[in-house]
């Protein structure tokens, strides 16, 4: 069973009406502090725990005016229904609530009438009305709020139901291990435990049994008989004496367990131990659950990444991945971490804003194998670096080398030269980033290179922000005859000294077909007389028409100067694997004394 949505009205920052799609990977909320994200957790818990409190004065935004009734809190959960026994009992009895709602309504109950139920969807509604009771009712198709008494039999054995089918833990931002065991967590611990080692608790309970047994009976009786005989003596209406000890239950010492860990010689409490490795443990638990429990499960987790290392937030990452393919547990996590995102298609990642009048609203969604460059932009100090490092990290599988461009064309062309020359496997597993600019390429290039071991070869033009890029990136390390390619190399660059661009290595014939398609004051930005041939430098626009009108118009010959670029990346790639391949055989050779 999946939570599949969620709607929340008039709660906390969530003034109005606000609606989530819950996706069946894990669900990421991203924004900035305060903009509404642990507000959207809580009443994610309000709805599914029964005994959660709602506070009037805490989670019920104001009306504006402070005119009429106090606005209703209403928070309604979509779920998409299984096939196990318990969840085939569940839309069966859901599926008798919505017929009886009709009937109530005196609608049509036989026939080609449509419920939720018969499409496995079961929407619970709870609400917050008054002085905040809570009043926890289901949906029934075509029939709005309409709904039971709560003391109805249907409603009574449809909500039972339901709370025995579905369960929920929370790890709040910052929580440790014993606050959480104090809460509606240790219950669900309880109940996996009792679901998966069902007979190793009774052992264990009987083993208490006979401990308590033997500290009374032997430990503890001569004690007792003192006690009852000189006291018996003094006060003759005393008949006995018992001594009992004060010893926890199973439950009791499950939910005050000390995690220790450490190395082969020395252990430590979990208390001591830091944020992130408690975290860790946090989530190893909830694994734990996923894996054992016979229910369903809503867990949501506030800010794991906390106190991590970036390496150790993505291990994270893949614990939540991980937890989250399994068909019976939906996951929501809040995050400030690009690095615990996922990047599966099934993971949903959406940002949430805090609009200035202080109400929380969705700004925009997208799935984990899209860009998400704008949707992480408010995680850092400059948006812009959002997508340098959305750019860095997207490297797709099977990439045998990266290569940095200064713009989106730059990749085009080369991409429609190799195919018109056919040299298409010129380009095979080369990913190709877009900088966005000369002075970006050297941002771009560095990142790049921190998130691979494959080799990255940056393209600079040859013009003062080219030059200004590559004097950079050699006082980062990089040489010019290895991983930067200057188009100052090409052969066939104009004589007179003249700048070039990636344009350049395309004929101006092919050129002149754009500007007149286009017009020559939309198409170029300047051109250069060179001899008997112009220097053209494209606007947007231009370059836009190009990419439609190349693929149908370049010719093998017209892409020579294209192919030599193909042909440069493709030597400076096998020249950094050798000479990657040479420094990890010499790392392995053993020192000699």
């Amino acid at each position: 069973m999946k939570l599949t949505h969620i709607r929340i009205k008039d709660f906390r920052s969530f003034s109005g009406e606000h609606e989530f799609d819950v996706s069946s990977g894990v669900n990421y909320f991203v924004g900035p502090n305060n903009c509404g994200k642990s507000n959207l957790v809580r009443a994610l818990e309000l709805a599914l725990d029964p005994d959660a409190k709602y506070v009037p004065e805490r989670d019920r935004p104001a009306r504006p005016g402070a005119l009429g009734a106090p606005p209703t809190t209403r928070i309604t959960l979509t779920f998409h229904v299984g096939k196990t026994s318990p969840e085939v009992t569940l839309l069966t009895r859901a599926k008798e609530f919505e017929l009886a709602v009709r009937k109530a309504r005196k609608g049509a109950t036989t026939g080609k009438i449509q419920t939720y139920a018969a499409d496995r969807e079961v929407r619970m509604v709870t609400s917050f009305a008054g002085h905040g009771g809570r009043q926890t009712t289901f949906q029934a198709r075509g029939y709005g709020a309409a709904s039971l008494p709560a003391d109805s039999q249907q409603h009574l054995k449809l909500e039972a139901q339901f709370r025995s089918v579905v369960r929920s833990a929370v790890v709040h931002s910052g929580e440790d291990l014993e606050s959480l065991l104090q809460g509606k967590f240790r219950q669900i611990l309880q109940l996996v435990i009792a679901d998966h080692l069902g007979e190793e608790l009774g052992k264990a309970e009987q083993a208490r049994a006979e401990y308590l047994e033997a500290l009374r009976a032997e430990l503890l009786e001569p004690l007792r008989a003192q006690i009852q005989d000189r006291v018996g003596a003094m006060f003759p209406e005393i008949a006995s004496a018992k001594l009992v000890p004060d010893l926890p239950s199973v439950a009791e010492t499950l939910s005050s367990v000390d995690v220790q860990l450490g190395d082969d010689l020395v252990t430590t409490q979990l208390v001591d131990k830091g944020t992130g490795v408690r975290g860790a443990v946090l989530v190893s638990m909830l694994q734990y659950l996923a894996e054992q429990s016979r229910r369903s499960l809503v867990l949501a987790v506030e800010e794991p990444e906390a106190f991590l290392h970036p390496a150790a937030q993505e291990a994270i990452m893949q614990q939540l991945e991980e937890l989250a393919t399994r068909s019976d547990v939906s996951l929501l996590v809040t995050t400030h971490s690009p690095y615990v995102l996922s990047r599966r298609a099934d993971a949903s990642i959406t940002e949430l804003r805090k609009r200035p009048d202080g109400v929380t609203s969705k700004a925009a969604t997208c799935a984990g194998d899209q860009s998400r460059a704008e949707l992480i932009g408010s995680l850092y100090r400059d948006a812009g670096m959002a997508g340098v490092l959305e750019r860095a990290l997207t490297i797709p599988a099977g990439t045998r080398a990266v290569v940095i461009t200064e713009g989106y064309t730059d990749g085009e062309f080369l991409r429609i030269a190799c195919r018109a020359a056919g040299r298409s496997e010129l380009l095979e597993g080369i990913h190709i980033i877009s900088a966005g600019g000369a002075k970006k390429v050297v941002f771009q290039a560095i990142l790049a290179r921190s998130a691979t071991d494959k080799p990255v070869v940056a393209i600079l033009d040859h013009d003062d922000q080219g030059r200004a890029a590559i004097s950079k990136l050699e006082d980062f390390g990089w040489a010019k005859n290895k991983e930067l390619v200057s188009l100052a190399s090409w052969s066939n660059r104009c004589a007179k000294g003249h700048d070039v661009e990636i344009e350049d290595l395309i004929p101006s014939s092919l050129w002149e077909n754009v500007v007149k398609r286009v017009g020559e004051l939309d198409a170029i930005d300047s051109k250069q007389k060179c001899g008997a041939k112009w220097h053209f430098q494209l606007s947007t626009a231009g370059k836009a028409e190009a990419l439609t009108i190349l693929p149908s118009t370049m010719r093998a010959a017209h892409a020579q100067g294209l192919v030599w670029l193909a042909e440069e990346i493709e030597a400076r790639v096998k020249k950094i694997e050798k000479s990657s391949a040479t420094t990890k055989a010499y790392a392995k050779v053993p020192a000699t004394s």
